[in-house]
């Protein structure tokens, strides 16, 4: 056996990808935020829309000017599992052969990806339409898979996914509540531990939107790439 040693100082030098969950409530700006992502970036970017939500949203051209280096894939939601499947190996092939043409893929959003996944399963399954444990575990291990897969391709990629609250309960009796991305609890920590960044997109009194990078009691977030507890959407 050989190891395939790396000098720890030239890893550290090099400009590494980044690999981030931003999410928040619907209409807040997840579209938005990877409308500018794109915009500020110096590559092209790929957005894969599941939610069909991102091509409304710039069309209204308040907030980004500049889609000349976006390009736009539609994730079919019916038959998701196998769209799903056939955009990430076509991907995947441009990665390998050294093709990859853009700097940020995108994923808008994971909260209904995996929705549209489990549906798509019920449907051909034996459960009229109610998909079955399994489908649950299928599901799962694809979205987790398929993130481990991004982060081989040398890009930055960007999943948002919608916001939901959990409540949480101390030894003493008090609560608390918990903003988290929405996915299934049985991942959640799996694609959070995945992801560089994880963090909470919101919105000021002046309008203008941010990030929360820092985790706290009632907020799930975290910044393993510098550190800023905070950031606007546009310095992101």
């Amino acid at each position: 056996m050989s190891l395939n040693t790396m000098k720890l100082d030239d890893v550290v030098k090099k400009k590494q990808p980044i690999t981030a969950l931003l999410y928040c409530a619907p209409g807040v700006g997840k579209s938005t935020t990877l409308g500018v992502i794109a915009e500020k970036s110096e590559g092209k970017t790929l957005v894969l829309d599941v939610d069909r939500t991102f091509v409304p949203t710039m069309s209204k051209n308040e907030v980004v000017k500049d889609f000349s280096k976006v390009d736009v894939v539609q994730v079919d939601n019916i038959d998701t599992f196998q769209s799903w499947t056939d955009i990430l190996v076509e991907l995947n092939d441009l990665a390998k052969d050294g093709k990859m043409p853009y700097t940020n893929i995108c994923v808008d959003n994971i909260s209904e990806l995996e929705r549209c996944i489990l549906s798509d399963l019920g449907n051909k399954g034996k459960n009229k339409g109610v998909p079955a444990q399994a489908d649950y575990q299928y599901m799962q291990f694809k979205l987790v898979n398929s993130l481990r897969l991004m982060k081989s391709w040398g890009v930055n990629v960007y999943w948002t996914a919608w916001e939901t609250t959990e409540q949480f309960t101390n030894p003493d009796g008090s609560s608390y509540s918990r903003l988290y991305p929405k996915m299934s609890l049985k991942i959640v920590d799996n694609i959070c531990g995945l992801c560089d960044i994880v963090g909470k997109i919101a919105v000021g009194k002046e309008g203008a939107r941010g990030i929360l990078l820092e985790a706290s009691q009632n907020v799930y977030a975290k910044n393993q790439r510098d550190t800023r507890k905070f950031a606007l959407v546009e310095d992101f």
